[in-house]
């Protein structure tokens, strides 16, 4: 059992694995719509693609909680970026549940992204089609700049139990 509490007024140095086309992308996007700000990018796009995410999910087909899927290939370049630890959390958290790298989770929302902006791209993920049930999840993310996350992992029957609540207590 741990509990972490983020905060969001300091920053951390940690690094992406990307593609130069999607980080241009990122930093485009961050630079144009969020003055600058890569934490509420990061953030944007969590809250617009977290439910189609839970849709592609791999963890359960790979029946393991490990989170190490980045796809081989030569065009990737490790970068280094600052975000706010909220928002990094929030993507380590969904590794887990995902059974991808962070930096993939990344690369597929920004892929949706490009898509959405008619932006050529060939996705890795076709974004899933969402049904009522799933835009009611959508409806109920939560917006909040502070959390607190109550985590519970069980590798027998390969369950996450994720409790989060805003703002941190």
């Amino acid at each position: 059992m741990k509990t972490q509490h983020f905060f969001t007024y300091e920053e951390c140095k940690t690094s992406i694995n990307l593609t130069q086309f999607h980080y241009q992308y990122l930093m485009d996007l961050t630079e144009s719509r969020f003055n600058g700000n890569l934490s509420l990018t990061i953030d944007y796009l969590l809250r617009r693609y977290l439910v189609y995410l839970y849709k592609i999910s791999l963890t359960p087909t790979k029946r393991t909680l490990t989170a190490s899927y980045q796809p081989r290939t030569k065009n990737y370049i490790v970068r280094k970026i600052q975000i706010q630890p909220t928002y990094w959390g929030k993507l380590h958290e969904l590794r887990f549940l995902l059974g991808f790298s962070m930096s993939f989770i990344l690369r597929i929302m920004l892929d949706w992204e490009m898509q959405q902006e008619q932006i050529p791209v060939e996705p890795i993920f076709i974004m899933p089609q969402l049904t009522p049930i799933d835009e009611e999840i959508h409806a109920r993310i939560q917006f909040g700049n502070n959390y607190s996350s109550y985590n519970r992992v069980s590798h027998t029957n390969l369950e996450v139990y994720s409790e989060f609540s805003c703002p941190a207590a």
